[in-house]
């Protein structure tokens, strides 16, 4: 049974080198190629021999990003099996993958702790055609669910003090413009900042980390 052939793409030179002589330890991998940018990499002749190929999500600024490089890879070589990893959380890359092509992706965070054993493991289950992306979309769901329950647990009032104050308006102005008390709108700002920050620490920016968690519970609402 002949080795899996794969494509690597990865602008950083160095964790290039030192992961693609990781990866060509393998008896399972045939590294068949190693670059820097998509532009490198779109050789007809040698996408159409690849069975798979990992690539770093955050490429080169002026060029495609890691998504848009293995549909490009997908366009020359329907069978070719696409392997995403990033220091970004994977979780809503899926998303950016058409729904017809996305058997044979897979997803994963980049991590010093991962083993060689790892990588051959995602990348050889990703060129059968199968992949992680199921899975990866179904834990995306799930963050959603939980970022969705932290926002209820605000009370309506909380919520309303806590839109006030991620438009800048202070906790005065804001009891001026609800006509409550000051001292009752602290007391639901440090209740609403309880809710949003559950493991916060007394030397946090508590205001600055709670607008913006509220403001990413109201994105995602």
């Amino acid at each position: 049974m002949r080795s899996t052939r794969l494509l690597y793409v990865e602008n950083d030179s160095a964790l290039r080198r030192i992961l693609g002589e990781m990866l060509s330890q393998s008896k399972d991998l045939e590294l068949i190629g190693s670059f820097a940018n998509s532009d490198e990499v779109l050789n007809r002749t040698l996408v159409r021999k690849a069975d798979v190929a990992l690539i770093d999500f955050a490429l080169d600024q002026n060029g495609l990003n890691g998504i848009e490089l293995g549909i490009a890879l997908r366009n020359i070589n329907e069978y070719i099996g696409i392997v995403i990893y990033s220091q970004y959380s994977v979780s809503q890359m899926v998303n950016r993958v058409p729904k017809e092509m996305r058997s044979g992706w897979s997803f994963f965070d980049k991590s010093a702790e991962m083993a060689l054993e790892d990588y051959v493991d995602i990348i050889k289950l990703t060129s059968s055609g199968k992949g992680n992306w199921e899975q990866v979309s179904a834990e995306e769901v799930e963050n959603a669910e939980v970022q969705s329950s932290i926002y209820f647990q605000l009370t309506p009032r909380q919520r309303s003090i806590m839109s006030l104050s991620a438009q800048g308006k202070s906790a005065q102005d804001i009891a001026l413009q609800l006509d409550l008390s000051y001292s009752y709108v602290r007391k639901e700002l440090s209740r609403s900042y309880a809710v949003l920050l559950p493991e916060s620490s007394p030397s946090d920016d508590l205001k600055t980390a709670a607008v913006l968690k509220y403001m990413e519970l109201m994105r995602m609402s």
